[in-house]
């Protein structure tokens, strides 16, 4: 009867290594992705996105605490090396009633050194720190495909970090002189 128990404990105890080895391995193979993608996603960052000096335009921009009325008429400036080169109004309807609302940056290409003068009725803001970084899409067990550059769109707002990336009224600079 000693020996039924002691084989029978045993082959719970070989089971029970053999699932923590099969686990171990499954974490381990984890842990091992996230480690070389992440130092992929360094690499990458070095070689490549960095190295990107043009932003594809055409970005969603937040703005908070304008009514209808105000976000009418939106001037967008795009100023390079001191001096503005583009200009452009755009005619906003609101989407609805909500305070925020999303507008589309209207150039299609600028610099990643450009900067982007926003007016709403006499509110400015600057917007600049145009970047890229190398992210992985991600799927339910992590990364899925190949690394890619992501804009984080702007960076800075009125010379300061943009936090949320949200533009709100109080924030803006009023009668901010055009350069």
């Amino acid at each position: 009867m000693k020996k039924v128990f002691k084989i029978i404990g045993i082959l719970i105890a070989v089971f029970i290594a053999i699932v923590l080895l099969f686990f171990g391995f499954i974490w381990g193979s984890i842990a091992w992705n996230r480690y070389s993608k992440k130092k992929e996603a360094i690499r990458y960052q070095k070689e490549v996105c960095d190295t990107i000096k043009t932003v594809q335009g055409n970005f969603d921009i937040m703005v908070d605490g304008f009514t209808n009325k105000e976000l009418k008429k939106i001037n967008f400036y795009l100023q390079r090396d001191k001096r503005i080169v583009k200009d452009t109004t755009i005619n906003f309807v609101g989407k609805d009633d909500r305070e925020t609302q999303t507008l589309i940056m209207p150039f299609k290409e600028l610099s990643i050194n450009d900067r982007i003068i926003l007016v709403i009725k006499n509110r400015t803001y600057l917007l600049s720190g145009f970047s890229f970084m190398a992210v992985y899409n991600y799927g339910m067990f992590g990364p899925v495909g190949p690394c890619h550059c992501a804009t984080s769109g702007y960076e800075n707002v009125n010379g300061k970090h943009g936090g949320s990336g949200l533009l709100l009224k109080k924030e803006g600079l009023v009668n901010y002189q055009l350069p």
